[in-house]
């Protein structure tokens, strides 16, 4: 990895979880911002670039498959990692195949899991890999 500081953009409307995500990164030296929603997000991404953007998946106004397909745009540098307590396969296979989401993990997570995933993602980042993704294994962390 590059000594530049590498950004985190989390969206979750439940601050506990947003806020203990954030620790967790910011121990590990991560830069990281909040937004509690996705329409705010999406805002925050006209005026600033993440290298790797976590959301959750249920959420008023959007799912976070909705905002992952509408910042790729915004973002296309940007890995993006969803997180959800509600494991639909479906919905985590087509957000995957359509190539919104990197990666998703399953609330509640293990942070060393997580960590290693966040590393994952930041490394394929640096190495210009927009659209590669691992194998989706849906069993993994369910």
């Amino acid at each position: 990895m590059s000594n530049r500081q590498k950004s985190v953009l989390l969206i979750d409307d439940d601050s506990l979880v947003a806020n203990s995500l954030a620790r967790m990164l910011r121990s590990k030296q991560f830069d990281v911002s909040i937004c509690p929603d996705p329409k705010s997000a999406l805002a925050f991404c006209d005026r600033m670039k993440f290298d790797l953007i976590i959301t959750d998946q249920r959420m008023p106004v959007m799912t976070g498959t909705e905002f992952a397909a509408e910042v790729k745009d915004k973002q296309p540098q940007a890995r993006c990692i969803r997180i959800s307590g509600y494991s639909d396969g479906a919905s985590v296979r087509d957000a995957f195949n359509k190539e919104h989401i990197h990666r998703h993990v399953s609330k509640p997570w293990d942070n060393s899991y997580l960590l290693k995933v966040v590393d994952e993602q930041i490394q394929l980042g640096e190495e210009g890999k927009t659209t590669e993704r691992e194998p989706l294994r849906l069993v993994a962390n369910f």
